[in-house]
């Protein structure tokens, strides 16, 4: 009989145990913590998609130790992010000598570089004289329904460069040719 009590009572001790744990009450409840300030912010205004309004090129880089940011470059249209590209400032700064690196400017040199990624940040007319499309745009644009203007140029680190161009159809950018 003792051991038929314990069977009964064990079941409501787990399902209020279980109950009691599942919900937390509003005066344990923390605070969310606020995102961390960015260690590099900086935007510009450039039209990304051809329709004449202005979008935003948005950078930041975020971390403590300038040889270990996490950098991240957003691509806005109508202040919302449609694209967005990332890496780390130890690939920023790969090419940099390391007497560079390690003496006692390392943030300056990576604020200049990160100047430099946004101002090369381009939009190019896809007819203009001089811009060239591999053999892969060909196939990524005959797939798109509306055929875009516009070719967004982006080169970080030591040796990545982006192309993407804007698909007004489905409201994103697309991946035209990317190396390294």
């Amino acid at each position: 009989m003792r051991a038929a009590g314990v069977i009964y009572v064990l079941p409501t001790m787990i399902a209020v145990a279980a109950l009691g744990c599942s919900a937390p009450s509003a005066r344990d409840a923390e605070p969310a913590a606020a995102a961390p300030d960015p260690w590099y912010r900086r935007a510009t205004a450039l039209d990304l998609t051809g329709d004449d309004q202005a979008d935003s090129v948005l950078l930041e880089a975020y971390g403590t130790r300038v040889d270990s940011l996490q950098i991240v470059l957003h691509l806005l249209v109508d202040r919302q992010e449609k694209h967005r590209e990332e890496w780390g400032s130890s690939y920023e700064l790969a090419l940099v000598d390391s007497a560079v690196r390690g003496g006692p400017q390392p943030a300056a040199v990576l604020r200049a570089r990160l100047d430099s990624v946004l101002a090369r940040v381009k939009v190019d007319r896809l007819d203009a004289p001089g811009v060239r499309l591999m053999a892969e745009d060909s196939v990524v644009l005959a797939s798109m329904a509306l055929r875009p203007k516009y070719r967004v140029s982006i080169a970080y680190g030591y040796e990545t460069t982006v192309r993407l161009v804007w698909d007004a159809s489905r409201q994103r950018f697309v991946r035209l040719w990317s190396c390294c």
